[in-house]
């Protein structure tokens, strides 16, 4: 009798699948917008130029937001929809240089913070950087940039600008423009894999991943432990709605300490003003027709609403006791509703107290400590640049990794304002910025061969030595030895290694505030 049931159930929801999947094809058939023009490097290059140029009025963020929007989504038809980078070759490593360059705007027109240090110079550098963009994408089709080349080298050279977010978005802009300008034409190659080091790659992260003081591994211990508890009460209870008790767990259970805290105490609130709203329209309710308009109401209500307030749980938990008073009388719905909820609290609030918490000040400190491993681990994927190809988006990944959890780390310190060595950590972040800005152009410098082979065994040697010296315990010690090691031919090689490792000696001075 089950397994017909099972049957009837799995039928329905494939005919569900099927039913949407034709009316998706339907919709992109009868209401798909009119072919536009076909995207090209030199057409999208140009467009984020001049969203550049507007990127210091606010007034016009709006605007902008739905300018990159749109150029998002050309970009993303061009390179996916049409497999652009099945295939290796100069031209989709310049593409991939520009979805790099869109990142960059994207950070800056989500986050308005470095806006309080805007200043009239910064506008100037912005400006400079925008006509060299317009410039680049003019000529990206002659064989030969080196005056382009220069022009951008010697910008870079003379940037004088304050350090910030800026100084870092204008660097990382003209040095993609170099390295586009270097990236000549050529004909397509197949795209080859490396099965051994991405089955290493795959192994790495996961013995990363599972040890107990990652924010993963920790939040999925937590979760499984509340789910297996409640769930296991709501099978043994005999009494009905017992799955209340795991929904509302799962509700409740939040990636950090605070924030499952004020889960639990809002919806706590709400649940209770929804049973006394309950309590006093039910009655009123016109039969069937009415508890089942209410309940529409109410649904449409609860997903109109900010997840996690006070007043969301009002709708859900009207929603639910009308559907549950069609089997049962409304008092005991509401005795039950409310007794759930209290169980599920309780259960959420041992799990939080007792079993992996993960303070907020906690997972500052884990977050702290991915930067300087994400450090390590993009100078492995420069490693296997030099030993192999590496994939087109894997420079675009990381970077929306370390972009989050940098994010995560900049909000604490802005929300803490007792945090000890506040401002001091707030340096290291921002020099963590301009280091990682820096291995991305490295990888770019070596996915253009810009090392070469006889310099190979030399970089190994030195990106050994680097990471031994940052992570995971930060020493420092040989860093000078390691800069005055520097002689590579090409100078772009030179002073890209130059400044990071300027960068990561500067973090000595902050060796006792970086917390771990």
């Amino acid at each position: 009798d089950h397994l017909g049931e099972l049957a009837v159930e799995i039928v329905v929801f494939f005919f569900c699948v099927g039913l949407l999947a034709v009316s998706i094809r339907l919709y992109t058939r009868l209401f798909s917008p009119p072919a536009s023009v076909p995207f090209t490097l030199e057409k999208g290059l140009s467009a984020l130029a001049d969203m550049v140029r507007l990127l210091p009025d606010e007034e016009r963020r709006p605007e902008l937001e739905q300018r990159f929007s749109k150029l998002e989504q050309e970009f993303h038809r061009q390179s996916y929809h049409q497999n652009f980078f099945r295939r290796q070759n100069p031209e989709n490593g310049r593409q991939d240089m520009f979805s790099t360059m869109m990142q960059r705007f994207s950070y800056l027109l989500t986050d308005n913070s470095w806006r309080n240090e805007l200043q009239e110079d910064q506008i100037r550098t912005l400006r400079e950087t925008v006509a060299l963009m317009e410039e680049t994408a003019k000529r990206l089709e002659f064989l030969s940039h080196k005056e382009l080349t220069e022009t951008c080298q010697k910008a870079l050279k003379r940037m004088t600008i304050e350090e910030g977010r800026i100084r870092i978005f204008c660097r990382s802009m003209l040095h993609m423009l170099i390295l586009m300008q270097r990236t000549g034409t050529g004909p397509r190659k197949p795209l080859r894999e490396r099965g051994k080091g991405k089955a290493a790659d795959v192994l790495h992260q996961l013995r990363v991943r599972s040890s107990a003081e990652t924010f993963e591994m920790r939040f999925a211990m937590r979760l499984a432990l509340v789910m297996t508890v409640s769930s296991g009460l709501s099978y043994v209870l005999p009494f009905t709605r017992s799955y209340w008790i795991p929904l509302n767990a799962f509700f409740l259970l939040q990636p950090s300490y605070e924030d499952s805290s004020y889960r639990m105490k809002t919806r706590t609130i709400g649940t209770f003003l929804g049973c006394c709203v309950e309590f006093v329209v039910h009655p009123l309710l016109p039969g069937v027709t009415g508890q089942v308009l209410f309940s529409l109401v109410m649904i449409s209500l609860m997903y109109c609403s900010v997840p996690g307030t006070w007043y969301q749980p009002i709708f859900t938990t009207c929603y639910a006791l009308t559907m549950a008073s069609m089997t049962m009388r409304g008092t005991d719905a509401i005795l039950l509703r409310i007794l759930y909820l209290c169980a599920a609290v309780v259960i959420v609030f041992a799990a939080n107290r007792f079993f992996f918490p993960t303070r907020r000040e906690t997972q500052f400190k884990h977050n702290f400590k991915t930067l300087f491993r994400l450090n390590n681990s993009y100078w492995d994927i420069i490693r296997q640049g030099l030993e192999g190809e590496t994939n087109l988006s894997v420079s675009g990944e990381i970077l929306t990794h370390f972009h989050m959890i940098a994010q995560d780390c900049a909000r604490y310190l802005r929300e803490q304002k007792e945090e000890p060595c506040r401002e001091e950590r707030q340096a290291v972040l921002l020099k963590l910025w301009h280091m990682f800005a820096e291995l991305e152009q490295m990888h770019f410098l070596i996915r253009t061969k810009s090392v070469r082979p006889e310099e190979q065994k030399r970089l190994l040697h030195m990106i050994e030595a680097i990471q031994e010296e940052l992570y995971p315990v930060i020493s420092g010690e040989n860093l000078p030895v390691i800069r005055r090691e520097l002689q590579y031919q090409d100078p772009e090689v030179v002073y890209v290694l130059d400044q990071y490792l300027r960068h990561a000696e500067s973090l000595l001075a902050y060796q006792s505030c970086i917390p771990f």
